[in-house]
């Protein structure tokens, strides 16, 4: 019984190798390459978000214009590896004037290992956006800033920090903001607090701005600012 004991032993011992070598890479470095896109949106109109890993930094400025800088960053162990590991993930942009939907395809999961070297096919975008557009944004994994956008904003993150810097405190209307568990900050009322289910929360019956925001896991930061609008075009 001994040695079938201490046999079942090695090769679960085995197996758990087996399976660490085939789910780590022994090495890898990590290759980027950027994209640029520009489509016309009106005022009014909306830019929707559909990204799965990486960081989102977004702009208001005073240009019909939504311009987009995407950067794929991805692992692999050699530079033409790298060719085909950026084709694993599209960007994919549709719509002009009055909608824009901006999304990332990845491969399709696979029901056993959904989430199998998800982690090394990224996507970071830097986009500014007319000042005036309202923004909806879904995003499984990663960072996201969102500054001088005065339209609607509803944003749903999973994993993640986000911070939104508001232009035009007397144009707020409104902010639902909730983290099911991260902190959160803002000057609004003076929020800081961290753990479960936490909330800004603020309502302004004279302004014209709606900002909703839901976060799974990570924090939640919203500021207001004292800038004057339309902001000055960025260069």
């Amino acid at each position: 019984m001994r040695k079938s004991g201490q046999k079942t032993l090695r090769l679960l011992l085995a197996g758990f190798c087996c399976m660490l070598f085939f789910t780590f890479p022994l090495h890898a470095d990590e290759f980027s390459r950027t994209f640029h896109y520009r489509v016309r949106l009106f005022t009014g109109g909306t830019l929707t978000m559909e990204t799965r890993t990486g960081d989102i930094y977004i702009t208001g400025w005073d240009d019909p214009h939504v311009e987009i800088e995407a950067e794929k960053v991805v692992e692999a162990k050699s530079k033409e590896a790298a060719e085909d590991q950026y084709k694993r993930v599209q960007i994919l942009l549709n719509g002009q004037d009055e909608m824009i939907r901006l999304r990332t395809l990845y491969p399709s999961r696979r029901p056993w290992r959904p989430f199998r070297a998800e982690s090394r096919l990224s996507v970071n975008f830097h986009i500014h956006m007319p000042y005036d557009a309202n923004l909806v944004l879904k995003c499984v994994d990663g960072d996201v800033r969102v500054q001088g956008v005065v339209g609607q904003e509803k944003l749903m993150v999973n994993y993640g920090q986000v911070e939104i810097d508001i232009p035009s405190p007397d144009r707020l209307r409104s902010v639902r903001a909730k983290t099911w568990l991260g902190n959160v900050q803002s000057n609004l009322h003076g929020e800081n607090d961290a753990g479960f289910s936490k909330k800004v929360l603020f309502w302004n019956p004279y302004g014209t701005q709606n900002i909703q925001l839901k976060v799974h896991m990570g924090g939640i930061y919203i500021f207001r600012g004292e800038e004057d609008y339309p902001p000055s075009n960025i260069p």
